[in-house]
């Protein structure tokens, strides 16, 4: 079934949603949001990988099954994705068709549960507005994944199998905002923020921005990339759990060969000549990444990862502002120091895949720095739309769940205003 056509799966929960909360859409991060795929004699790298799923669908992000290391290899290769400059489209692996998992109420199909996934990621911030308002997960209340390796472009339509987000979250949009008789409110976090932010600048038009949208909560959001991304294309990422769990290589090539990399990649005009990465010969700045990766990934996804610089960053950096007909609330942390320069003991070579020796640290939430998460107060420009609130000492993750995070969404969501800003860009400090 096409993605965009799940959606219709559920508007049976909308046909008895009257109630005043105006709907709320979730948009996760990476990793909140699920992937599931289904396979007929795909081809992998080892014989004891499965190939092929009987017509159903298999979860693969995140699952304990993938995570063992006899099965690593299966899931970096269903993860895949190719990018082709010549006819600049996107694919999966061959015989690999790939979905996010929990489309609107984050339930599995043939399943009664919300996925373990979503009750990790969003389960107090559920709590607390069924508390607070009644809000009810499938009736006012939707989770909206995404496969998390692609950038705007490619969830702007649907080629290869690949693809075509947005028109499925605009019909979401849509059909909540018909069944409740309010607008929606959008809430996103960490890469669902730049995910939203080209959705609202690219794909929707004014019209449909004034009609159907109440208000966007961004929460954590790297605006213009983390240091940390770069330190995931070199060694990769253990997903802020302990090393000794998940390797630091776990996920690196998908990583690498991910088209939302380049988005969460610090960009020139926010980390200027700062050095980000630090070898016995040379140091590198955000501008030298592209280069950096295509040293270490000749033999891989290094020129792949160059050649999506070169098609998306630009541009990216093009739509750094409040989209028009928006109510930006911009929220995030500051306080808990954060990576913004690795040291590395040897140089950079074809296949480099090493942990830094040395991190420097600096502000900000922890994966995000905070010149990257303040971008909207002190970069973009001023707009009476758009307001701020740092919630100190709080992790990336932890935004989701902080009481004064969770309070402040509860304060929102009920008042009936759209605005509430004084007429200029304000920033509220939440100790």
């Amino acid at each position: 079934m096409a993605l965009w056509h799940r959606c219709l799966q559920f508007s049976f929960f909308l046909a008895e949603s009257f109630a005043a909360n105006h709907p709320l859409i979730i948009v996760p991060g990476l990793t909140g949001s699920g992937l599931e795929v289904k396979e007929h004699d795909a081809p992998m790298p080892h014989s004891f990988c499965k190939t092929g799923t009987r017509g159903k669908w298999m979860k693969v992000w995140v699952s304990p099954v993938q995570v063992l290391p006899e099965e690593i290899d299966c899931l970096l290769s269903r993860l895949t994705l190719t990018y082709d400059p010549a006819s600049d489209t996107y694919s999966n692996l061959q015989n690999v068709e790939l979905r996010a998992l929990g489309w609107a109420n984050g339930t599995a199909e043939d399943e009664s549960h919300m996925d373990i996934l979503y009750e990790y990621q969003f389960r107090s911030m559920l709590k607390k507005l069924g508390e607070t308002q009644g809000y009810k997960l499938g009736k006012d209340v939707f989770i909206a994944p995404y496969d998390w390796r692609l950038a705007g472009d490619a969830h702007s339509k649907r080629q290869n199998g690949v693809g075509g987000y947005y028109p499925q979250l605009q019909l979401l949009i849509e059909e909540t905002v018909k069944a409740t008789g309010r607008q929606a409110v959008v809430l996103s976090h960490s890469l669902g923020c730049p995910t939203i932010l080209y959705f609202f600048h690219k794909f929707v038009s004014e019209e449909w921005k004034a009609q159907h949208i109440h208000g966007w909560v961004a929460l954590s959001s790297p605006w213009m990339g983390g240091a940390n991304l770069v330190e995931s294309y070199l060694g990769g990422w253990t997903l802020g759990l302990p090393s000794w769990l998940i390797p630091h290589d776990y996920v690196r090539p998908v990583q690498v060969n991910a088209s939302s990399g380049v988005m969460i990649s610090p960009h020139p005009k926010a980390f200027g000549s700062m050095p980000i990465v630090q070898t016995p010969s040379r140091n590198y700045t955000a501008a030298d990444v592209p280069e950096l990766v295509r040293i270490i990934g000749k033999s891989t996804w290094g020129n792949q990862t160059g050649a999506l610089f070169d098609k998306l960053q630009g541009p990216y950096a093009e739509l750094q502002s409040t989209p028009s007909k928006i109510q930006l609330h911009n929220w995030y942390s500051k306080g808990i120091k954060t990576g913004e320069a690795f040291i590395f003991d040897s140089d950079l070579h074809d296949g480099f895949d090493k942990a830094a020796s040395k991190t420097v640290w600096g502000d900000g939430d922890g994966l995000v720095n905070l010149l990257s998460l303040k971008q909207v107060e002190e970069v973009w420009p001023k707009d009476p739309q758009t307001s701020t609130k740092v919630f100190p000492n709080c992790t990336h993750f932890g935004m989701l769940s902080d009481p004064r995070v969770l309070t402040a969404l509860a304060e929102y969501l009920a008042r009936d205003d759209r605005a509430d800003t004084d007429g200029s860009q304000n920033v509220t400090l939440l100790v």
